[in-house]
């Protein structure tokens, strides 16, 4: 694969799929040639119309459709059914769907692996099959051998429609806390796994929006947080007692607009809370308690008006924050002497956007953003720059694992073209191998990735990737599927896309630009496509 910008590419980013999806098929039907047994004529089915009108705020609304939103009146479903037939009198003529279709289900149904977690000498990972449609979560014992199985929805969601993802192991390796989805809910059942024994605890939280399990020390309980009616709460469940009896610990007085997320220190003795004001987290508040020195919770952050997000290293508080600097800088805070005027900045801010950053090994592990493009940098844990961690090419690192006390570092690594790729990085060798790669049937090198700018209305700068295969014509006359988005500090980078892959394969052109509200070039590019500004976007 070749990146048109004097780089090499390969990278990944959730994109509004349904988007894709319906836009690739819209086109294709555009495009094709008419189906032989397609009418002549056809017109879509009628949609009946009622009278509804209200007045809210003082403006009447008239809503003449609101029938359909009763999807069991079976008027509701008649209309369905008759849109559905309508549209497959169209579309399933069409020559090129059958080769389409297979051409997809060859990028999608392959092993797809998650980013390991190590503990005690295990790593933990989700897992999907080539003929699985959901993750499993999977334990290797070592880093060679066959995967075990632990927990796997596939044996059961055809009827109950279950899926899981992993959301804590315990520093020994014993205990394994995971979610239990039913459908498309967004309420999650929190269980707990014996992980020798294969034996589920009787310990469950009843289905609820949680925003972190963090699994305590010894096994004794967890700490969690749950957004209630009135707001987020922070609680600690004993194991072995009933979940309705756990002790509420923080939350008292936050309303539904926030969320309290905890994390325990590595050794267990420290417990961080982090108050976000929105799921953009414009704002946060951080708080912390010594477990070990049964000291009260104390508040570290509370009025500053800027995005704060900790690790912790030791007794050292290391903190991304974008404080006077809105492209993100790292600060480090004694937990034994935290006092604000204590507080030490050790990577400063820089033309480059840190994206986020762990605090693994000893050192800090920093993932910038440079022109949408990922660079990850290596820190001692003073600050000094110690090492750049090489990438295949330009592309989009995602998630990055491990701890403190871990001897290197796994991580996601992606791009258009390319399904995500597992790395672990030597702290001792200092550099990366290859982890995990899924084996998916496509040439690289036939595609090229390319990044230009234009200019938006207001002369702004905007920068925009282009995939399209090699040899393309790039003079107007390719069919072109654009799709962007911009808000909640959401970046949009280089990622792979099975849907946007067979688009070029067939001669189109892919372009996914970085708007504002976006956080590609920092905070003040996110603000630069919020409220007000949002026509930016």
């Amino acid at each position: 694969m070749t990146f048109k910008n004097g780089k090499g590419l390969f990278s990944d980013r959730v994109l509004p799929l349904m988007a894709i999806l319906s836009s690739i098929f819209l086109l294709f039907c555009i495009l094709a040639a008419p189906s032989e047994g397609a009418e002549e004529g056809l017109t879509p089915p009628p949609t009946r119309k009622e009278e509804v009108k209200e007045t809210l705020h003082g403006v009447e609304i008239r809503d003449p459709y609101r029938w359909l939103e009763d999807a069991a009146n079976p008027e509701t479903r008649a209309w369905v059914k008759a849109q559905d037939d309508y549209a497959e009198s169209i579309l399933g003529g069409l020559p090129n769907r059958q080769a389409v279709a297979r051409r997809l289900a060859e990028l999608l149904k392959v092993e797809s692996v998650g980013v390991p977690r190590e503990r005690n000498g295990r790593l933990f990972f989700t897992r999907r099959l080539p003929d699985q449609d959901l993750e499993a979560i999977c334990m290797l014992r070592g880093w060679e051998g066959n995967a075990e199985v632990l927990v796997d929805p596939n044996t059961d969601s055809k009827e109950s429609r279950l899926s899981v993802n992993l959301l804590d192991i315990s520093p020994d390796g014993s205990l394994l806390a995971y979610g239990v989805r039913q459908g498309g809910q967004d309420e999650v059942e929190v269980r707990l796994l014996n992980v020798e024994q294969r034996a589920p605890l009787p310990d469950r939280l009843p289905p609820g929006r949680y925003h972190r399990i963090s699994l305590a020390h010894n096994n004794r309980g967890f700490y969690y947080s749950r957004h209630n009616s009135d707001g987020p709460r922070l609680y600690f469940h004993a194991l072995g007692s009933d979940s309705s009896n756990d002790t509420e610990i923080f939350g008292k007085g936050y309303g539904a607009d926030k969320i309290v997320v905890p994390t325990l220190s590595e050794d267990g003795r420290y417990l961080l809370i982090t108050v976000l004001h929105g799921s953009a987290a414009s704002r946060t508040e951080l708080y912390f308690q010594d477990l070990a020195g049964g000291t009260g919770i104390v508040p570290l952050v509370t009025e500053i008006p800027a995005r704060f997000l900790g690790e912790f290293g030791g007794d050292q508080l290391y903190l991304h924050t974008n404080w006077d600097a809105p492209r993100g800088r790292i600060l480090v805070v004694d937990l034994k002497n935290p006092s604000r005027q204590n507080w030490k900045e050790i990577v400063p801010a820089g033309n480059t956007t840190i994206r986020s950053f762990s605090a693994i090994g000893g050192r800090l592990i920093v993932n910038y953003l440079n022109n949408a493009l990922s660079e990850v940098k290596v820190f001692s844990a003073t600050g000094k720059r110690l090492k750049d961690i090489s990438l295949p090419a330009a592309g989009d690192v995602k998630e990055i694992s491990g701890r403190w006390n871990d001897k290197g570092a796994f991580f996601s690594f992606t791009s258009f073209a390319v399904p995500p790729l597992v790395f672990f990085y030597n702290f001792e060798k200092e550099t990366p191998f290859l982890w995990k790669r899924p084996k998916t049937p496509i040439d690289y090198d036939r595609f090229v990735v390319r990044q230009v700018w234009y200019d938006s209305k207001d002369k702004s700068r905007i920068p925009m990737f282009l995939l399209y295969a090699s040899g393309t014509p790039m003079d107007g006359s390719n069919p072109t599927l654009l799709t962007g988005y911009g808000g909640f500090n959401q970046v949009m980078t280089p990622t792979f896309s099975a849907l946007a892959l067979v688009w070029v394969e067939n001669g189109g052109i892919f372009a996914v630009p970085c708007l504002r509200g976006g956080g590609e070039f920092g905070e003040e590019w996110h603000r630069a496509g919020m409220l007000e500004k949002k026509q930016n976007v």
